[in-house]
């Protein structure tokens, strides 16, 4: 139908494209640091927020870092001002893929905020968690070259 058979004269004003932001104004964005300190040793270090906006290329940064020369991974979320279950899952992705490529995944946590989340969804342990990102390089270095495991090599931090 036309808007002369509707009886309208006028065209309505067109439409102004809808374009949602990231996430709110003044409200920091994902930032995120990858070193590798020692051979076969990966250091992700994440600030700001981990949300839904975000998770992805999170889990895609964590992903491509999970290769086959990698042994440790270390994720540090101890600068993240804000964590979701869109980041969560992606945690959860991540320890997954790590378990699949026999690859060891530390979390450096110290944070409340991602302490908590992590308790309150009930997944805090299926992580293994370092002190410090120095604790769990120092962990990663006292992997014996044969693949195994020396003992108190996994640096357990009791959870909240």
């Amino acid at each position: 139908m036309s808007f002369a058979e509707l009886g309208r004269t006028e065209v309505p004003a067109p439409r102004t494209e809808l374009r949602i932001e990231d996430r709110t104004p003044g409200a920091e964005a994902l930032r995120l640091n990858i070193t590798r300190p020692v051979a076969g040793v990966v250091v992700i270090e994440a600030a700001g927020v981990l949300d839904m906006d975000s998770a992805t290329r999170f889990a895609e940064v964590v992903r491509a870092n999970l290769s086959t020369d990698t042994r440790t991974a270390v994720l540090d979320l101890s600068a993240l001002s804000f964590l979701s279950t869109h980041g969560v899952v992606a945690l959860l992705e991540a320890a997954h893929r790590a378990l699949m490529r026999e690859t060891d995944l530390l979390l450096v946590t110290q944070n409340r905020i991602v302490d908590r989340l992590l308790g309150m969804l009930d997944v805090a342990s299926r992580f293994t968690y370092a002190a410090t990102v120095d604790a769990a390089i120092q962990a990663a270095g006292s992997q014996s070259s044969d693949g195994v495991r020396r003992s108190g090599c996994r640096v357990r931090v009791p959870r909240p």
